[in-house]
Formats: C-alpha cells, sequence, structure tokens
C-alpha cells in the first residue's frame, strides 16, 4: 500500500502539532510505502534524524514545501501570520500533489496536520481516495457552567464560537466532508460539528498518543500515606486551573491530609490570582513549579498520586494521557479529549454543571481519592491498561490501519 501524507506539521523530537504529524508517519512507515508533504522548515529536523535512522524510512520520501512567495520578509513560524501563510501552504502543497498524483498510484491522501476543521486542506481535489482526519475544532465550554471567564477572555471564546460557526458552514469543510472516503475526528464534539449526512462515515480517534517509554511497565500501587495531587498544563483560563484549585481548598477545608502540586507556564497576572486562591495553604499543602523538562515528566509523575484534571473544551490533552500510563487515576471534567480518553475507565468523571455545583463534585472526588487506596489502586490500573492498549502510538496506528485501510 502506498500514502500520500499532507503533514504541515511534522516534526521528530517536538511535542504538539509536529509530534502529532512525525508520530503518525514514524508508524505508517512500519506498515506502507509513504510520500510525505510537510513544511519547509521541518527539513533541517528531519534529515538530521534520518541521517541515523535510514533504515526505519526506507520507505518513506519527504517533500518540503514553500510557497512562491517571500516568505522570509513577513512569516515567522508558529507566531506572525501562520494562519495565512498554512493556507498559501495548503495550495502550493496541492500543486506538487497534483504532480505526484500524474506519475505515481497511491491507495490513499490523508490530511494530518493541522489536526482542525477551522483550518482548509485541498487534498480531497485529488483522484485518489481521500482520508480526512484527525481533525478537531467542535470543542467548546459547556454553556451550563457559566465559567467566569474575565473580559478579555469571554470576548476570545465569544470569537472562538462564532469561527466555529463560520468553519461550520464553510465551502472547504463541507467538500472535505463529502469527498472523503473517511473521516477521523478527536472528539465527539467535532464529530457533531460536521453535517449530519457525513457522520456516520466518521470515526472518533484521537490525534494524539504515546511512546512506549511514557508508559510504565509495572503497577503502581497505593497505600494510605499523604496523597499527592497533580494539576499541569498551560495557565489558560479555559484550562480550568481556577475551579481546580478552589475545588483542592474547599477538601482541605474538609480535613483531608493531601498536597497539591501546580505545573504549569502562565502570564503573571493569571499566576498571581491562582495563588491568591491558594489562600493560607501556598507554599504549604499547594505548591507552583514553573516548568520540568520534557524528559524529566515521567519521573515527576511518578512523584505524585492522582492527577486532577479540569479543562473545559481540550480537544487531546496529553497530560491525561501520559498520566494513565505512568498510573495515575484521574479526576477530570466529563468534556472533550479527557472524555474520550478515559471512555473505559481510570478516571472519576464530573459531569459539566453549574459551577458552585461542579467545583463541590470536584472537591468530594478528590476528598475520596485521599481516603480510598483501594479505589485509587483500581483506577491505576485501569489507566495504564488503557494506556497500553489504546494510546501506545504503535498499537493505535496500526489498529486504524488494519481495520480501515487494510479492510477497503
Amino acid at each position: 500500500m502506498k500514502l500520500l501524507i499532507s503533514a504541515y506539521a511534522c516534526r521528530p523530537d517536538m511535542g504538539s502539532e509536529p509530534a502529532v504529524g512525525w508520530n503518525w508517519v514514524l508508524e505508517y512507515s512500519k506498515l506502507c510505502e509513504l510520500v510525505v508533504l510537510t513544511n519547509f522548515t521541518n527539513k533541517p529536523y528531519i534529515e538530521d534524524y534520518l541521517a541515523s535512522h535510514k533504515v526505519e524510512f526506507e520507505k518513506v520520501r519527504f517533500i518540503y514545501v514553500k510557497p512562491k512567495l517571500k516568505v522570509e520578509l513577513w512569516y515567522k513560524e508558529w507566531e506572525r501570520l501562520e494562519r495565512f501563510y498554512y493556507i498559501c501552504w495548503q495550495h502550493a502543497a496541492l500543486r506538487i500533489a497534483k504532480k505526484l498524483c500524474n506519475k505515481e498510484k497511491f491507495d490513499y491522501v490523508q490530511h494530518i496536520t493541522y489536526v482542525s476543521c477551522v483550518m482548509p486542506t485541498y487534498m480531497y481535489k485529488l483522484n485518489v481516495p481521500f482520508i480526512y482526519g484527525p481533525v478537531s475544532g467542535g470543542e467548546a465550554v459547556p454553556t451550563i457552567i457559566h465559567y467566569p471567564f474575565r473580559k478579555k477572555e469571554n470576548i476570545i471564546e465569544n470569537i472562538r464560537k462564532c469561527t466555529q460557526l463560520i468553519a461550520k458552514k464553510s465551502f472547504n469543510l463541507k467538500r472535505c466532508c463529502k469527498n472523503a472516503e473517511l473521516i477521523i475526528t478527536v472528539t465527539e464534539e467535532s464529530k457533531n460539528m460536521l453535517p449530519v449526512k457525513y457522520q456516520e462515515k466518521t470515526v472518533v480517534l484521537q490525534a494524539i498518543g504515546l511512546n512506549k517509554s511514557a508508559i510504565l511497565d509495572k503497577r503502581k500501587i497505593f497505600n494510605d500515606s499523604k496523597t499527592r495531587f497533580l494539576i499541569a498544563g498551560r495557565m489558560l483560563s479555559w484550562k480550568g486551573f481556577k475551579i481546580g484549585i478552589e475545588a483542592f481548598v474547599k477538601a482541605l477545608e474538609s480535613g483531608v491530609k493531601a498536597e497539591l502540586t501546580v505545573l504549569g507556564t502562565g502570564n503573571s497576572e493569571m499566576k498571581n490570582a491562582l495563588k491568591y486562591i491558594a489562600g493560607d495553604h501556598l507554599n504549604r499543602e499547594i505548591c507552583f513549579v514553573d516548568s520540568v523538562r520534557y524528559d524529566k515528566m515521567a519521573e515527576f509523575y511518578d512523584e505524585h498520586d492522582v492527577l486532577l484534571n479540569c479543562s473545559l473544551r481540550d480537544s487531546g490533552c496529553l497530560v491525561v494521557m501520559e498520566a494513565m500510563g505512568r498510573g495515575l487515576p484521574i479526576i477530570c471534567i466529563d468534556t472533550g479529549g479527557p472524555k474520550i480518553n478515559t471512555e473505559s475507565g481510570g478516571a472519576i468523571k464530573i459531569k459539566p454543571a453549574k459551577y458552585d455545583e461542579l467545583r463541590e463534585k470536584l472537591a468530594e472526588a478528590i476528598i475520596l481519592l485521599t481516603k480510598d487506596s483501594e479505589k485509587k489502586n483500581v483506577l491505576s490500573y485501569e489507566g495504564q491498561k488503557i494506556a497500553f492498549e489504546e494510546f501506545e502510538y504503535e498499537s493505535k496506528i496500526s489498529t486504524f490501519y488494519y481495520k480501515y485501510l487494510e479492510k477497503r
């Protein structure tokens, strides 16, 4: 089998979108022949990796696409005019893809990155069976929560909702769905964003995953000692740090013996507001850590017992996957990526509710896992099992390949 892959973001040893592109390519390379279209900025990183991994990529050919524009004058990767550049890149990639398809036979063309149905792809225009995704974009903060966003944050959320409405009606999304043999969405919310008549050919599958080394190879056993909780991620309002810390303070006030580490980067205003919520517990039961080197994160997870994740609209949420892989029970809000990641177990999931009720339920879950070691052991075992069977990249992508591509 031979696949043509559109992976604008695709780079080894990096997180986020580049990791998605790279890991899908890496695992596909073990199964079939590939031609990968990717952004020209990825070339030095990929070529450096290939220099010591030639055998692994014998069946992979990378084509580095650069739009015919004076991009050096205005484009700055990941920052300045990225969205406009991405659209230009998609047009350039289509022109190259058409030439390739005139010379070579492909069984499928698949759009992988960006993982967004808001951003366009034109690969559906090729006369090749088209796989659309994985894509996200339909996730939203449940309105029932009435989360207390600040004025600027409310504006951002409202702009995002408008963008979703525009994307839902867009010509590109409709054409992608109509021409796709198969659509992959990362959450049910994104699936529901698609026209109803195309949802029957949609499969829900997370774009992100774990490398085998990230999964603990032995069981984590808990006892009745003090429970160490962790909340981690970027300190953005919709990540729910505020309600998470408030719930933890409420649990502490009930008399439980527990500690919370708050790991994350954010602006000083947000961080100071969160520290204020911690009150007298700051630097005692609640401590803040700015960053941990990525190669030390596994050890950091191992120092904790439970992950508290209060993300309100995350499409993926790698931190939940990583924590489950290290045997940490999860407390999360039942929405977005965390909802998908914990469908088979491993977590106490709190249904979206009014803010005060949601905070109360989170505090009750914290108290429960502080007192019940057996519950922690059960959730830990479930989480590790799920991580190995569903999150590990090789298992996830090979299962998808044989189930949906080889089968057709």
